[in-house]
């Protein structure tokens, strides 16, 4: 943070304080003289947020510069000071509460502290994660369930081009490219790939073209002609989402798989943001909330079954984030562990797809190696 700040401080031709939004107003707008069109402006002045330095950062390195210092002071205020200060005196080890009835997609969250929300995206985040480590003579095991969501949508809505992709055990974005783009095997590209990557889970969060074309860097009208030809080319699922929003209207809920209710009153609303948003959770929460479901189930059967086994002396539960399990285990009863990670995992529910549940295990949380 301090390297940053002293280079935020030549960039702008003098020392200032880098939390003060007016003095950064000052520096970006009127020393600098950055470009304001498009920046939103209140009666304080023009934005500081991230959006603004990051549609500013094209213009002067300055705002990338401060992009990179804010996400190091959260990284330090929300974690590297925080997490120390939660330590349990009594064993050494943080404790964190789960709850059951937070999220409305049936999500399990946590709190004092979050451990769901410890960064993996970027290498300083993971330098966050290797301060999670095993106790001595034990290793930690991560159970993740691959690509829950676009597995429950296969199942929900039957469409053959998915379960016919899951069932053959292919890669699922490269697949959609392939119907996507019109390409072959052969043709698809990393950009190929994260294109189709963007669109399989865009949608189901109901992600309409503009927000497409932003993600993607594209105009408005090519966002729409390729959520066009999705749905051309996999039918089943445009389908699947209007019966879903149907029913919905109809009963003034949704279902998960196992028929856990989320009620949406907002859908008989005005046509506007609130029934908008509405309609997207009418279309997320049975795939989301299934995955909820499915992951609680295999917890539960996981348990169970180390109980059974008599290896509640080796290994342990420790964490929920969402799809992954992460487990820690005695170094010698990895392999029956992991097993039974999988075997509980994958055999939750019989679907029209195959659950699977990619395995990794190391020394701490972030350098994990194994196998798939």
């Amino acid at each position: 943070m301090k390297r940053l700040e002293h280079e935020c401080y030549k960039l702008a031709g003098r020392e200032l304080n880098l939390n003060s939004p007016n003095q950064l107003r000052e520096v970006l707008f009127a020393t600098l003289k950055l470009p304001t069109k498009g920046i939103k402006k209140s009666k304080s002045g023009y934005s500081t947020d991230a959006d603004t330095l990051e549609k500013l950062a094209a213009a002067h390195p300055m705002p990338a510069k401060l992009l990179e210092y804010r996400s190091i002071s959260k990284l330090k205020s929300t974690y590297a000071d925080a997490l120390g200060e939660l330590i349990d005196r009594t064993d050494g080890r943080l404790h964190t509460t789960f709850h059951q009835a937070v999220t409305a997609t049936g999500r399990l969250s946590s709190s004092d502290p979050n451990l769901q929300n410890i960064p993996t995206r970027t290498q300083e985040g993971r330098r966050i994660r290797r301060a999670f480590v095993a106790r001595e003579g034990w290793i930690l095991l991560s159970a993740d369930y691959s690509q829950i969501d676009l597995r429950v949508l296969a199942h929900l809505s039957g469409d053959p081009t998915l379960i016919d992709a899951f069932q053959r055990g292919e890669d699922i974005h490269a697949r959609t490219a392939i119907e996507l783009l019109g390409i072959g095997a052969g043709q698809v590209d990393a950009e190929a790939r994260r294109v189709a990557k963007t669109i399989n889970f865009g949608l189901i969060y109901g992600m309409g073209p503009q927000r497409l074309a932003a993600q993607l860097g594209i105009t408005l009208a090519a966002a729409q002609e390729y959520i066009k030809r999705y749905f051309d080319r996999l039918p089943r699922i445009r389908e699947y989402f209007e019966e879903t929003l149907a029913r919905a209207r109809t009963d003034g809920f949704v279902t998960t798989m196992y028929g856990r209710r989320r009620y949406l009153p907002e859908l008989g609303a005005a046509p506007g943001g609130a029934r908008a948003q509405a309609e997207r959770i009418a279309i997320n929460t049975p795939i989301q909330g299934t995955a909820a479901d499915l992951i609680k189930l295999a917890m539960i059967r996981l348990h169970s079954e180390i109980r059974r086994t008599g290896m509640d002396m080796d290994a342990v539960l420790v964490m929920q984030v969402h799809d992954e399990l992460l487990l820690e285990v005695r170094k010698d009863a990895l392999h029956p562990a992991a097993e039974a990670a999988r075997r509980e995992m994958e055999g939750v529910a019989t679907m029209r797809v195959p659950l699977r549940a990619d395995l990794k295990w190391g020394p701490n949380w972030a350098e994990m190696g194994g196998g798939k």
